[in-house]
This record gives C-alpha cells, sequence and structure tokens, in this order.
C-alpha cells in the first residue's frame, strides 16, 4: 500500500485524521516510494507558498480583471474613426507634433479625437495616446481601449480621468484600435508595418 496523491496533499496541509498520520508517519521511512512521493509534493507546495513573491501592481490586475468584466447586454452602437494626421505619410511635417523619432497619429470619430504616438523602447513598441471628446464634457475614465489583430484582442488598456492610456507591448503588422465607451464602440485601423 502506497500513499495517494490526495492523502500526501492532507498530510502536507494537516488535514488527515490523527489515526491516518500516524499510520503515514510509520509507514513512510520504511517506503522509498512513499517518501520520495512525499518529498515530491512537499517541494511543490513550498514553491507554490513562498513569501518573497509580489502582487502585481494594481494597474495590471485592474486591466486584467477589465478584460473579464460582464458586459452590458445592449448592442454598442460602432463607428469608424478616420485618420486626420499621420507623421509617416506626411515627411515634411514630421516633428510637427513632437518627436520626430515616434510616429504621430490623429483619428477623428463623431464627437471624439484620438491622439496616438508610437515609440520603440529597446525592441519594444509602445503606444501612448489619449481619447478626447470634442463635444459635451464627458468623462472618459474607465474606458476599455484594445489592440486586436485580425479580429484577436491582443492587449487591452484602460483610460485615466484624462482620456490616456498606454499599450506597452505593441506587434507589427496590422492591428485595430478598438474603444468602447457607455455607448458608442470606435474602431481605427493602424497599419505599422
Amino acid at each position: 500500500m502506497h500513499l495517494s496523491t490526495e492523502e500526501t496533499l492532507d498530510l502536507i496541509e494537516k488535514k488527515a485524521s490523527q489515526a491516518q498520520t500516524e499510520f503515514w508517519n510509520a509507514h513512510i521511512p520504511g517506503c522509498a516510494a512513499c517518501s520520495a512521493h512525499m518529498q515530491a509534493w512537499q517541494e511543490i507546495r513550498d514553491r507554490l507558498h513562498r513569501h518573497n513573491l509580489e502582487s502585481a501592481p494594481a494597474f495590471v490586475t485592474h486591466a486584467a480583471n477589465a478584460i473579464f468584466e460582464p458586459r452590458n447586454e445592449k448592442s454598442l452602437r460602432e463607428v469608424i474613426a478616420s485618420v486626420l494626421f499621420d507623421s509617416f505619410s506626411q515627411p515634411a511635417l514630421a516633428g510637427a507634433r513632437g518627436s520626430a523619432a515616434a510616429r504621430q497619429l490623429l483619428l477623428s470619430a463623431e464627437q471624439f479625437d484620438v491622439h496616438l504616438r508610437m515609440s520603440t523602447v529597446g525592441t519594444q513598441r509602445r503606444i501612448a495616446g489619449q481619447i478626447l471628446s470634442r463635444g459635451k464634457d464627458m468623462d472618459l475614465t474607465g474606458a476599455q481601449l484594445h489592440l486586436q489583430s485580425e479580429g484577436k484582442r491582443i492587449e487591452t488598456a484602460v483610460a485615466d480621468q484624462f482620456g490616456e492610456f498606454e499599450f506597452l507591448e505593441v506587434a507589427d503588422g496590422p492591428l485595430d484600435l478598438v474603444i468602447e465607451l457607455s455607448d458608442i464602440k470606435i474602431r481605427g485601423t493602424l497599419n505599422l508595418g
């Protein structure tokens, strides 16, 4: 008779009855298989319960939770944003809206403007941006922004109280930026090739 995984975990977590604990404590020292089994599970438990691990930063957990928040059942009206300015397609104006090394884009959809700055730090491509309302003073805090590639969501950001957001690991190639507001979804195409 040898220890099962369930019995091993009960012993390690001190959930086994006193009779079981006494039996297995007498059996394990004389059984190489049970001893090895117990030691392997004890090592796994110790690694999972390390005290030197840190929690993820609050903004990361907030963004992760936002991905799984239940969606409002009403369908959102979707509009397509048009590109009003692209520093790569207008080289004479490069640097007019900031560093010439960073690509600047301005997207527009109905009463919203989306300002984007694409830069590379080391080998990582980043997008920092801000969504602004041209009309009424609209609170954009918590607006969810998603980068999609071929219809699949690859990264999510949440706008702060100023409508600012950032994507830290941006893939090459064509991407869609999808912005979900309370009553509208804005979609803009970004060609980052």
